[in-house]
């Protein structure tokens, strides 16, 4: 059904991204593409959308042949055969399941993602979308809004709402590659039945070697650019895995408290669902040089409980106490002491975003400008003289360290655009910006040639490394990660576990992360704690910890 032929990406800024590839695919066979971060999978998977422009080769989908020199219509035809998934993204409407569908057939009818005004004609398209949804497995949640799904659940109603467009290949980038394996199981499942129910074919890009081994049938193997091989996805997987690098061992520090959580209590309600997540009650601490891994099933309430020790969520009541300068600093109480303690805590989203076309140094500059002592005291004379006050500064600059959209929505409903709001948070000057950069780059093996580069000319692996550099700049005493890892290639990920062991060593700070990769975190991990339902369940030693989970995961939960 489809062919690639020779195809060669260069980008603009001379790196070569594809390096004459070629492969076939046939009538609803289901292909994997396995290759480290950074080897040019997404970049096809683009090409092959019509969205992305190539340099040579050619495109032959049927009786429709795409080259370089094609007119616009022939792109326009690839993307109307062709559905996307894309690595990291949950481009869902704030609606139910059902009406996200629904849009989604609505755009394949009249070209518009709007709801049905009548009746009669919304009960027609929810039919519809009902046998959509039982298809992926989301039958049982079609009234539950879009943004309270957990993230497997997210991908497959995103995959609903591709299916919707009736494409004759679907195309997923890293898919179920952030959610846990009960989680990541019903998406393959999901996958698998919608070949079968729709005869779609699939071509999909992953590291994540088990999902190869459980959905492809066939696996082409890329580095580089290039295609090294291909074949039964064993023989690819063991291939790829054999050039693994040796982890470094585990080194225990006896470090001091640094972070507590006293007697907190964080409730959320949904009509008319009623509550969907609670935490009753929680006391814990966290202390220097130590990397305690949070576990759970998904929404089981691990993100929430990273915001609430970031200061990003405010608890119902109790409190969240920072060792800062001598003195415990109560962080869920807004003003300048807080805001200053806050400056050494770093938090790297789940779903971060990187502004698209920011140059990567700048990003350097504009996270340090809400880090550095000198800049925030800064702040704190810009807004006096516009008449805000410090606890109206604390709260900006918290919104500022939300996720890129979630910090867009947060502005617009305040009315403040982002000139506003960087006219009292100043960038660091770039110079100064880039000898600190510089510095953390080397911990990554990325060379400062990385800082000159725009935001969607990286990888997705180099997209963590830089996020997770930009969460160290202000050398953090606390640094939270909320499943940062999971579009990592296993050897990536080994390299960057072993970079956090380094960090540990070198910055001693509270390292606090959520993964639902149990081999990593039994690799890094001093300790660990299970939540279930806003619960801990268990705390203490990583393999203890991830043995008690297996077996209430077996049970059922």
């Amino acid at each position: 059904m489809l062919s690639c032929e020779d195809i060669v990406k260069i980008f603009p800024n001379g790196i070569t991204a594809l390096n004459s590839i070629s492969l076939n695919l046939n009538r609803g066979e289901i292909l994997g593409i396995l290759g480290e971060s950074g080897a040019g999978k997404t970049t096809l998977l683009r090409i092959l959308r019509g969205v992305e422009s190539f340099n040579s080769g050619r495109i032959i989908f049927e009786d429709l042949e795409v080259t370089p020199n094609s007119p616009k219509e022939a792109f326009y035809e690839l993307q109307k055969r062709t559905a996307i998934q894309l690595q990291r993204t949950f481009a869902l409407w704030p609606d139910s399941v059902i009406d996200n569908v629904i849009r989604a057939l609505r755009y394949q009818d009249i070209k518009e993602e709007s709801l049905p005004q009548s009746e009669s004609e919304y009960e027609e398209y929810k039919a519809r979308a009902l046998e959509i949804l039982k298809v992926v497995g989301l039958d049982g949640k079609v009234d539950l809004w879009s943004v309270i799904l957990s993230g497997g659940e997210k991908q497959r109603l995103i995959v609903a709402r591709q299916i919707a467009r009736k494409p004759k290949l679907l195309l997923l980038d890293e898919p179920g590659t952030m959610t846990d394996i009960k989680s990541r199981e019903a998406l393959i499942d999901a996958l698998k039945r919608v070949r079968d129910a729709y005869g779609t074919s699939i071509l999909f890009v992953s590291h994540n070697p088990q999902t190869h081994l459980k959905l492809a049938d066939r696996v082409v193997l890329i580095e580089k650019g290039r295609k090294l091989m291909e074949g039964r996805p064993k023989e690819i997987v063991d291939e790829f895995l054999s050039k693994l690098e040796r982890p470094l061992e585990k080194t225990r520090i006896k470090g001091r408290e640094i972070l507590r959580m006293e007697n907190v209590e964080k409730v959320y309600k949904l009509i008319p669902y009623g509550k969907i997540f609670e935490l009753k009650n929680t006391t814990m601490s966290f202390r220097t040089g130590e990397i305690t891994a949070i576990i759970g099933p998904s929404a089981a309430g691990k993100t929430v409980l990273l915001r609430i020790l970031a200061g990003l969520e405010l608890p119902n009541s109790g409190n969240i106490l920072l060792y800062h300068k001598g003195e415990w600093v109560t962080i869920n109480k807004l003003g300048r002491r807080s805001l200053k303690a806050r400056r050494k805590i770093s938090i790297m989203h789940q779903e971060f975003d990187l502004p698209y076309w920011s140059e990567v140094l700048n990003l350097f500059s504009s996270r340090l400008g809400i880090k550095d002592y000198k800049l925030l005291e800064g702040a704190f004379r810009r807004a006096k003289k516009i008449g805000l006050s410090e606890t109206q500064v604390d709260f900006l600059g918290r919104i500022m360290e939300l996720p890129e959209n979630e910090m867009e929505i947060k502005l617009s409903e305040l009315g403040i655009d982002r000139i506003a709001l960087k006219e009292i948070f100043l960038e660091k000057n770039l110079e100064k910006s880039r000898k600190i950069a510089e510095e953390i780059l080397n911990w990554f093996n990325l060379s400062s040639e990385i800082l000159n580069r725009k935001s969607y000319e990286l990888s997705g692996g180099e997209k963590i490394r830089i996020a997770l550099a930009l969460s160290l700049v202000s050398n953090p005493k606390v640094l939270l990660l909320d499943e940062p890892f999971g579009d990592l290639d296993p050897l990536n990920l080994r390299r960057v576990a072993n970079i956090l062991k380094k960090i540990k060593l070198i910055l001693k700070p509270a390292i606090i992360l959520v993964s639902h990769q149990l081999d990593f975190i039994e690799e890094v991990a001093d300790r660990c704690i299970l939540i279930i339902n806003g619960k801990i369940i268990s705390d203490g030693d990583p393999s203890k910890v991830i043995e008690d989970y297996m077996r209430l995961k077996e049970n059922g939960i």
